[in-house]
């Protein structure tokens, strides 16, 4: 059945078009703007509860153990453990732009949680990489900063 089956013709079916103005902030909060910056400096901040005496990634401003505020950060890595691996076949240019490849859950030592981002190269579970910053000059803070994470040479 189509729709002018069901409405008799189809000059019922209407439309208009027009917009919702709205202005959308959302800003990284206490935490994630203490991450953004570390990395702008080529550092992978995480928070530190006090009380459990353990970094936590992602940064957050209370610790998910013990639900204590987090107000300091440290910096961890630069080394990270490969936890798992998965791989995209977007192309350059789909996705918005996103181009395919390998990504992995890493964690780093002595820290609780991790992050994911992408693997430049060939690195399996159980390897050691680093981050592969941008040149300091094109970093503004965003988790792009980091091209992607490399095996140490």
């Amino acid at each position: 059945m189509t729709i002018k089956d069901r409405l008799g013709s189809v000059a019922e079916v209407g439309h208009w078009a027009d917009s919702i103005p709205f202005h959308y902030e959302y800003t990284a909060g206490i935490a994630g703007e203490a991450f953004l910056r570390g990395l702008v400096d080529g550092k992978i901040l995480a928070g530190y509860c006090r009380a459990c005496e353990e970094p936590s990634l992602p940064a957050r401003t209370y610790c998910v153990r013990c639900y204590g505020a987090i107000s300091s950060f440290v910096e961890v890595g630069p080394a990270a453990l490969v936890r798992a691996v998965t791989s995209t076949r977007a192309g350059e240019g789909e996705q918005g732009g996103v181009p395919g490849g390998a990504f992995a859950y890493l964690t780093f030592e002595g820290a609780r949680g991790g992050m994911i981002h992408r693997l430049l190269g060939e690195a399996a579970v159980g390897s050691e990489v680093v981050p592969r910053f941008r040149p300091r000059a094109e970093r503004v803070g965003s988790i792009l900063d980091i091209q992607g994470f490399e095996r140490r040479s």
